[in-house]
């Protein structure tokens, strides 16, 4: 994750409006990724996980402690990654998220077993950021520029239509239609 993070051009992703419309698609499917994880955690434990006051956090959160509260990534890979987002990125949104992906990732196959064949909810932000995808969160939705794309509650994401395949040509044939 570490090596993924830092191959990319976060100048570009940084000012880049180039994929807007895959942009606003893969944040729409990062949406629904993390609906359905929210959905499945919540029914895995008596208690709400993710309740009305936590709603703030919504949708750029750090998943994997609700998976698998001991996991923690590499001491020296979660170094070497705030050292290079701490040059590179100059969001603190663009930070916590890739931190999110990088904890995420440090998950073990065994804590994941038991949820199925769940998707990884960062694969789509962190191509947004691949493919240049600079955006801002304002009044309640994530902006591509010419593209938006409604925050609302997890909720609001968990039934929605998935986007079926990340693959770049795909992708890019959005940017041009």
């Amino acid at each position: 994750m570490v090596r993924k993070v830092s191959c990319i051009d976060w100048r570009a992703a940084e000012e880049g409006f180039g994929h807007g419309a895959s942009s606003a698609r893969l944040m729409r499917e990062h949406l629904r990724r993390m609906a359905v994880w929210v959905r499945e955690l919540q029914k895995a434990r008596p208690a709400p996980f993710f309740d009305v006051a936590q709603r703030d956090r919504w949708p750029f959160f750090d998943l994997a402690p609700y998976v698998e509260p001991s996991a923690r990534p590499d001491g020296e890979a979660a170094a070497v990654l705030g050292a290079f987002l701490a040059e590179h990125a100059s969001s603190p949104l663009t930070g916590r998220i890739c931190r999110a992906a990088l904890n995420w990732a440090s998950l073990s196959p065994r804590s994941l077993a038991g949820f199925g064949d769940l998707p990884d909810p960062y694969e789509p932000l962190l191509l947004v950021f691949e493919r240049s995808g600079a955006f801002w969160i304002e009044n309640g939705f994530v902006d591509f520029a010419a593209h938006r794309v409604r925050l609302g509650s997890w909720e609001d994401h968990v039934a929605a239509e998935p986007l079926l395949s990340l693959d770049g040509a795909v992708l890019d044939a959005m940017d041009r239609a």
